[in-house]
């Protein structure tokens, strides 16, 4: 994240801004306190767990523990069986969907009474096929929005479709289109030489995109970043906000243990 590169500008999140909203909708909108981590060992699991961590903790919540695990291992019953001793509100898995499925899985299996939340790794629709049941009220949080959900998503569906691709615009199509259009008019207000380009593009302050306001800081990096909390609802992963658990029909798994 911390690069030197003048020339790179991004305006799609990271995993620090997934991990900074995920870490403060559990501790201050949740209200959860106490969590137990596990992660495989890849770089993508390790990055995640320690900005997680930090979050947690600046947001006033306490890490109880943090496991390592290898990529596609079988059995968690040895982390599971300690995170369970010390009674977490949450566990927590950084790692991808087959690892998270078998992790939640085997919690069901040895009676491991916490919420179960999962960086975007998990956020699939394998994970909710083969949880089955286990995978209701499942947390993962995801850079981006449906494209639908975003401040000019309609404008840009329509206009695209208007325009006849052939191939879908997928999930980061708006994104990049907001991306080249950003570039045309830095090119536009200094010509095109490409010293000057980069220097325009960090100084973007952009409300009026149509995935919401773009901003870049000293790394080039987007500091408002748009990151979605979904949880999984009847086999569905659903934006929170349209969720039956955020309209109060639903409880989290994770908020009846609680009250037990």
């Amino acid at each position: 994240y911390s690069h030197t590169h003048v020339e790179i500008t991004r305006v799609n999140g990271t995993m620090i801004n997934q991990n900074n909203v995920a870490a403060d909708f559990a501790v201050k909108t949740l209200g959860f306190k106490t969590f137990a981590l596990i992660h495989d060992t890849t770089d993508y699991g390790r990055a995640h767990a320690k900005w997680f961590s930090e979050f947690v903790e600046k947001a006033g919540g306490k890490i109880l523990s943090t496991q390592g695990t290898a990529k596609d291992q079988k059995d968690y019953a040895a982390e599971l069986t300690r995170a369970k001793a010390e009674k977490p509100e949450v566990v927590w898995y950084g790692g991808l969907t087959p690892d998270g499925v078998r992790v939640r899985v085997q919690m069901e299996k040895l009676g491991v009474r916490a919420q179960f939340q999962g960086t975007s790794g998990i956020k699939s629709d394998t994970y909710n096929e083969t949880a089955g049941a286990a995978a209701d009220g499942t947390l993962a949080f995801v850079e981006g929005a449906p494209t639908e959900k975003l401040p000019g998503g309609r404008r840009f569906l329509d206009a695209y479709a208007k325009g006849g691709f052939k191939e879908p615009s997928e999930a980061y199509g708006p994104f990049a289109y907001v991306a080249a259009n950003l570039v045309i008019d830095a090119i536009e207000a200094v010509g095109p030489e490409r010293a000057k380009v980069a220097s325009r593009l960090k100084r973007t302050k952009n409300p009026n995109t149509i995935i919401g306001p773009v901003e870049f800081d000293e790394h080039g990096q987007n500091t408002v970043a748009l990151i979605s909390k979904y949880v999984s609802q009847d086999g569905k992963w659903v934006l929170w906000e349209d969720s039956e658990y955020a309209s109060g029909k639903r409880q989290l798994p994770g908020l009846k243990f609680k009250k037990m």
